[in-house]
């Protein structure tokens, strides 16, 4: 870890000391010595050296060095390569020396416990409040999209600026009249910047650091003037608390960040907290809203082991032309698709286009209930999950929940008590081993399953409902069942056993 000047030079507060340094902010310094004149030609660029006037007057060098003077100086003598904290006042140097020590002491330990809190998986709120101790001023945390993740806890809300509020209230930053410009900054400048709008915000100076993972712009750490100005001080703490942020961030999943997975509706699925107006805002970005009904489609390779060679990118791709509009992502090195076009113009044609692409890329694909809440996609993810356990690897099929929802609550079931006990007693009297009977439990379930509509059972069994209407004929014959007077519970029992009875029937 290396300090600024700035920092040694805030946090030493001398009385009467002053600071002589370029524009240029470096953390360079990683402690203090004091300076010895036969050493010049020595000098590290990465001490702080401990001199009187005379010996730093009579010292020339060409390298960025730093220095504190006890004793007043020309400033004319000082090399402008040089930064200075000149003491003019007569001070005991040893416990000068100890008192700047101790600043470097005192940062040494506060950032061995922030690596600390970061191995020990602390959350990214903690590291956040820890990493900026040092910042007068409060920060916030903004992911790629300026949505606003958290901010740090040494928030006065009785006094806001017009930029604090607005992302208080909205949850995201406001938009920049300059945003190219803007964009331009966080894709080329990894330091630390300051920035003026040239809207009404104008007169609010503000402090921006982008944070990068793995090499790309995750989000930003930023601040205004809020209770203090924007000293060098404050712009090398920053500097400091985007490295401890980035630290954190490669090894903290809170909020997962790649090229992959919107950290939104990967914190979803993982069953975490987000907050609905930062949530609402990238939605929008996608011309969504978070109560808008859809279905979750899940694809992935039927019969592979994926390697980390596996790429889901290209395929993400090409289904895009197939899901125009929807929201395509890759999570997990599945693709999930969050459709809202539900209804299809033409439902049997994009039903063949989706086989296609699953039949030419060996893909499989399942699909969830819909759901009309975007907080509720895990459990979306959960149903395609599901639904693909019952699908075979080897084949290239679609998988609906919805068609595997009476076997999945069966399968739970037989796990904790004897099926057999569930099945209505008159269904018991056909007789199990004649192929038959596979032939009447299944037109008897397709008739309950579309609510006792001949037709639909027809449509759904690929037979003619002429056909569906002498089996069920023969099923109230064989059993005594009458299903026009049965009340709808009943009904549902005997769809279960009709279920029940197919899981062993032969075929």
């Amino acid at each position: 870890m290396k300090l600024s000047i700035d920092i040694v030079f805030e946090q030493l507060a001398w009385p009467d000391a002053a600071l002589i340094s370029g524009k240029t902010i470096q953390l360079n310094l990683s402690g203090i010595r004091f300076f010895r004149p036969e050493g010049g030609c020595d000098l590290s660029e990465e001490l702080l050296y401990l001199s009187d006037a005379k010996q730093l007057a009579d010292l020339q060098s060409p390298k960025s060095l730093s220095f504190i003077c006890l004793g007043p100086i020309d400033e004319a003598l000082l090399d402008p390569h040089w930064s200075v904290i000149i003491i003019p006042s007569q001070t005991d140097a040893g416990e000068l020396f100890d008192a700047v020590q101790a600043i470097f002491d005192r940062y040494q330990r506060w950032l061995e416990h922030i690596n600390e809190a970061i191995f020990n998986g602390q959350t990214l709120q903690t590291i956040l409040d820890e990493a900026c101790r040092y910042l007068k001023n409060p920060a916030a945390l903004f992911d790629d999209s300026q949505g606003l993740l958290m901010r740090t806890s040494n928030m006065n809300l009785d006094k806001l600026d017009a930029i604090w509020a607005h992302v208080l209230e909205k949850g995201y930053s406001l938009k920049e009249v300059d945003s190219i410009n803007l964009s331009e900054k966080f894709r080329t400048q990894h330091q630390p910047f300051y920035y003026q709008s040239p809207d009404t915000f104008g007169n609010i100076k503000r402090l921006i650091a982008p944070i990068l993972v793995n090499g790309q712009l995750f989000g930003s750490l930023a601040m205004t003037e809020l209770i203090s100005p924007l000293t060098k001080s404050e712009y090398a703490n920053l500097w400091l608390a985007q490295q401890i942020i980035e630290n954190a961030l490669k090894v903290n999943d809170e909020f997962c960040k790649n090229l992959e997975t919107p950290w939104y509706l990967y914190r979803l699925i993982k069953e975490k907290y987000v907050d609905p107006h930062i949530l609402a805002h990238h939605l929008g970005l996608k011309d969504r809203k978070i109560a808008e009904p859809y279905a979750l489609w899940c694809f992935s390779p039927a019969g592979k082991i994926i390697d980390s060679d596996f790429s889901t990118q290209g395929y993400s791709n090409q289904l895009s032309r197939l899901f125009k509009d929807q929201l395509i992502f890759l999570f997990e090195s599945l693709i999930l698709v969050c459709d809202y076009n539900l209804e299809p113009e033409n439902k049997k044609q994009f039903h063949e286009l989706i086989l296609d692409f699953l039949a030419k890329r060996e893909f499989k694909a399942t699909k969830s209930m819909v759901f009309n809440d975007i907080y509720e996609i895990n459990l979306a993810y959960l149903q395609c999950q599901i639904a693909n356990e019952y699908a075979n690897d080897a084949a290239c099929e679609i998988i609906c929940f919805n068609d595997i929802y009476a076997d999945h609550i069966l399968t739970v079931l037989d796990r904790h008590t004897k099926l057999d006990v569930l099945i209505v007693p008159q269904l018991k009297s056909l007789d199990q081993q004649d192929p038959y009977t596979h032939e009447l439990l299944l037109c008897l379930r397709a008739y309950i399953a579309n609510g006792k509509n001949i037709t639909a059972a027809a449509d759904s069994l690929k037979i003619h409902r002429h056909t569906v209407v002498y089996r069920l004929k023969n099923i109230q014959k064989l059993t005594g069942l009458n299903y026009e007077m049965l009340p709808n519970d009943m009904m549902f029992q005997i769809f279960l056993s009709c279920a029940i009875l197919l899981r062993s029937a032969p075929q």
